[in-house]
């Protein structure tokens, strides 16, 4: 069975990196809501918070002295085209950390990720339940673990349909004549003299040469029927 053709639509960040690409000023925000399409490059420097913090947390990541860009709460907002099925849709995640997330769609429970080391990169791969076209959001918290850890990057693809591609199948010129051929064709009898059936293998020629001998034999008949008895007799002077 061949592989599924599939399309990104939105990708945050690079997946394996050091996180260098994202955006390090802002400081700690209680919730943050990102809107796809609203940074030039956010694959090689996104704009969102990319540490995500337990709700809570007294102490707010740092690195040195300075504190580092981070949220409780982060929200991705997007909009499909047109609507997918379910399965259709797949989030691709990665994080570094001991924290569990928790992810929503549209408010709605999606998935639990429990990560498996602080400096360790959990990815994880999550199908998404049947989406209608329009917009949607995303959203991640996290808990437990050491407080905090850093996302390595998120992308949304999507398996591509046939009525996506954007093709029209046309027929082939052997499709094209076969078609035409196809037509239905009009069926004329030929002609058949009264006198006598032709065979399904005669031709025009053939039928009218019967038509002479039927004729010719219905005149000869006629004749004999015509004609008055002989009788002989005297001849009177």
């Amino acid at each position: 069975m061949s592989k599924a053709e599939t399309e990104t639509l939105w990708q945050i960040g690079k997946p394996g990196g050091s996180n260098q690409e994202f955006i390090q000023e802002g400081g700690w925000q209680a919730e943050f809501t990102y809107t796809v399409g609203s940074d030039e490059d956010p694959i090689n420097q996104p704009s969102l918070p990319p540490v995500l913090v337990v709700a809570g947390l007294p102490e707010k990541p740092k690195r040195g002295k300075k504190q580092l860009y981070c949220t409780d709460k982060l929200n991705i907002g997007f909009t499909l085209d047109h609507g997918y099925g379910e399965n259709q849709l797949t989030l691709f995640y990665a994080f570094r950390g001991l924290e569990t997330d928790h992810l929503l769609i549209d408010g709605e429970a999606l998935a639990e990720i429990q990560g498996i080391g602080q400096r360790k990169l959990k990815k994880s791969q999550i199908s998404l339940p049947a989406l209608t076209s329009g917009k949607h959001t995303l959203t991640l918290t996290t808990s437990g673990g050491d407080g905090d850890h850093w996302i390595d990057y998120l992308k949304l693809e999507s398996v591509v349909t046939a009525n996506q591609t954007g093709e029209e199948k046309m027929p082939s010129k052997s499709q094209s004549k076969k078609t035409k051929s196809s037509a239905p064709e009009e069926k004329v009898k030929a002609h058949v003299p009264s006198a006598g059936p032709s065979t399904s293998g005669a031709t025009g020629l053939e039928d009218y040469g019967y038509w002479l001998k039927t004729v010719a034999k219905m005149q000869a008949e006629k004749g004999e029927k015509d004609k008055k008895p002989f009788r002989r007799g005297r001849i009177w002077t």
